[in-house]
């Protein structure tokens, strides 16, 4: 997010100056209102045109200017996750498999730093488990085009690493991210982790982390995937796709009733709509061969514990049209959560951490099952004529 600069402290801003902090878009007509009103000022009307004029050629005092400050609200980015998972072959607990020496500002270190992470924070346990551990971090990036209050830029990431299975001992690793850099700060952690988890026999030398990437399907599966995410279960109940990113496949000739596609040198489709998962491209099977499928955003129904109401999920493979880059990951994003109104005092940070462990659940038991469906027909003797 957004970040003020520590320098807006240095002065009292008039003039120009106080004219950008006028201009922010959390500074609205109420706002200059009562600005005007702690000067002694009453106006009916206190848009741009009336109040910028009377705001800039005089000055403001300490009280009202930091009631401008505790205004300048800044938008939080949305976090999106991609999640991992690992063969864990220890008995170690995850918290006590952390290296004692672990320094993100090592890990990060570069000669042209881009970001840089605020202190040296470290793995902790959540709600006591030692085999439950997370990563909070939080990095700035400078932004020079903006104006003189508002040149930084804060993101917060995270890296958890949680024992689901304890037959099996598999160990989900998640990454939550805002940006660009959060995501490959939380690469280098995973990638220096990874390292010593081998180097200590904590997981198989010879093994690799799992991700979901675009090139572990084929168009036909990528699409079937996509489509067992429009079922229901006991917390989510689908009702309709609103989104989708799709385009042709530059490798496959194209049949007959599609190939404008190819006449128009289309590249990609983004698709906006409502009941988007009865569109031809994905209703006819005979056509998901000739398609790629990157992303789709579905509104669910939700059923919590502690809360109802209705969600907005996108999830998919971002920007994969830009290269088309085969190991782009999956990843999940939670656009947006309307609770019912009987649950308004539920905290939305809360509903939404909930919602993305159960959709988390859901994806890898649809993943899942999509591929014992793909293995089976591997091994599905052909029928004879």
């Amino acid at each position: 997010m957004e970040k003020i600069n520590d320098n807006i402290n240095r002065f009292l801003p008039y003039g120009e100056s106080l004219r950008a902090i006028l201009q922010h878009p959390s500074i609205k007509d109420t706002e200059r209102k009562q600005l005007l009103r702690l000067k002694g000022v009453f106006v009916n009307v206190a848009d741009e045109d009336s109040s910028f004029p009377i705001l800039t050629t005089s000055l403001i005092s300490p009280a009202e200017f930091d009631f401008l400050k505790e205004k300048l609200q800044t938008k939080e980015d949305r976090e999106k996750t991609i999640t991992r998972t690992l063969d864990w072959e220890s008995n170690k607990t995850l918290i006590s498999a952390i290296p004692s020496n672990f320094n993100i500002q090592e890990i990060i270190k570069t000669n042209f730093p881009k970001y840089k992470v605020v202190g040296n924070p470290n793995f902790k346990m959540v709600e006591a488990n030692p085999n439950k551990i997370a990563l909070d971090f939080k990095c700035e990036t400078i932004n020079y085009s903006k104006e003189w209050y508002r040149g930084k830029n804060e993101f917060k990431g995270q890296v958890t690493f949680e024992k689901v299975t304890t037959k099996d001992n598999k160990v989900q690793l998640q990454i939550v991210h805002t940006s660009p850099e959060t995501t490959d700060i939380s690469d280098k952690v995973a990638k220096s982790l990874e390292k010593h988890f081998k180097d200590n026999n904590y997981m198989n030398p010879k093994k690799e982390i799992q991700r979901i990437l675009f090139k572990d399907f084929t168009n036909e599966e990528r699409i079937q995937f996509f489509l067992s995410m429009t079922e229901s279960n006991d917390v989510f109940d689908f009702t309709k796709a609103t989104f989708l990113d799709i385009g042709p496949d530059p490798n496959e000739s194209l049949p007959q009733n599609i190939n404008w596609l190819e006449l128009a040198k289309v590249r990609e489709l983004n698709i906006n709509g409502e009941v988007l998962h009865n569109i031809p491209f994905l209703k006819d099977k005979d056509l998901h061969r000739f398609m790629e499928l990157a992303e789709i955003e579905i509104i669910y129904n939700f059923i919590l514990p502690t809360a109802e109401g209705n969600c907005r999920i996108r999830f998919g493979f971002y920007n994969f049209f830009k290269n088309r880059i085969g190991n782009i990951e999956l990843v999940v994003d939670i656009v947006k959560v309307f609770p019912k109104d009987q649950y308004a005092n539920v905290p939305l940070a809360s509903i939404r951490n909930q919602l993305f462990k159960e959709f988390e659940k859901f994806k890898t038991e649809k993943y899942e099952w999509c591929k014992l469906q793909n293995l089976s027909k591997q091994f599905t003797p052909a029928t004879e004529l």
